[in-house]
């Protein structure tokens, strides 16, 4: 039984034994990305087309998506870990959750996130998870219904990188999360758990003036731009903040 990796945290990848895959031409690759969106479900054949050619789909659309599965399924023939067989409504990628790196990541989170779990075993979680993370899922296929699902995902590895940043400041690590934290706060000016994390980092390295500037600021934005005001938990950090008590 050679050992199979399917990496799509990123560009598509197959390699099996340590070979790497040629998966073909670019709807070949589409096809192969539609259904390792939902590994082990059955994906039907209407939503495969729509897939594949973008909603324009050409004449004789289902001779030419079978001609695509077929190649496919001689590409897999070196493993026996990848089976792509047809249902009563349409196809599914059979494949062992833990070969492909998105199962893999949110299976580790949700470990990760499980009530009185080891802080250690946690943290090991997160870090792993995050590791397999190479770029944007599906980053070389070209397909517009890919847009929902990077989207998604970018907010799942936010959190889970979050909540890392959470681990780590509670064991006194700060320095490090320094830059990604002001990275995030640039790209989410109104994310609340963002500015609080940055302001504790900024408040243990005797920077509580621009920790104050933070929470003004975003003081403003949130008022001017969703008429509310910073929620209890970070007014109380700026309250600590401002009796010199740092975080």
């Amino acid at each position: 039984m050679c050992a199979t990796e399917v990496r799509v945290l990123g560009e598509v990848e197959i390699r099996v034994g340590g070979r790497t895959l040629a998966l073909g031409p670019p709807r070949q690759r589409r096809l192969l990305s539609a259904l390792l969106v939902e590994p082990n479900v059955q994906i039907s054949t209407g939503e495969l087309i729509s897939r594949v050619w973008n909603g324009a789909p050409p004449p004789r659309v289902h001779n030419a998506l079978y001609s695509y599965v077929s190649r496919l399924r001689a590409v897999f023939q070196c493993s026996d870990r990848l089976i792509l067989t047809r249902g009563h409504r349409g196809y599914v990628l059979i494949v062992d959750d833990d070969d492909v790196d998105l199962c893999r990541f949110r299976a580790l989170v949700s470990r990760a996130r499980q009530p009185g779990g080891d802080r250690r075993r946690a943290k090991l979680a997160y870090e792993t998870a995050l590791s397999l993370c190479r770029g944007a899922p599906f980053v070389d296929v070209d397909a517009a219904w890919l847009a929902d699902l990077r989207g998604r995902f970018a907010a799942e590895r936010l959190g889970a990188e979050l909540d890392l940043f959470d681990i780590c400041l509670r064991e006194g690590q700060s320095s490090e999360l320094l830059g990604p934290l002001n990275h995030y706060a640039a790209e989410h000016p109104l994310d609340e758990r963002i500015a609080a994390q940055l302001m504790t980092v900024l408040c243990r390295h005797g920077r509580q003036a621009d920790a104050l500037r933070r929470y003004a600021g975003l003081s403003r934005r949130l008022r001017n731009e969703l008429g509310v005001d910073p929620g209890a938990r970070l007014a109380e950090l700026h309250g600590r903040i401002l009796s010199g008590a740092c975080p």
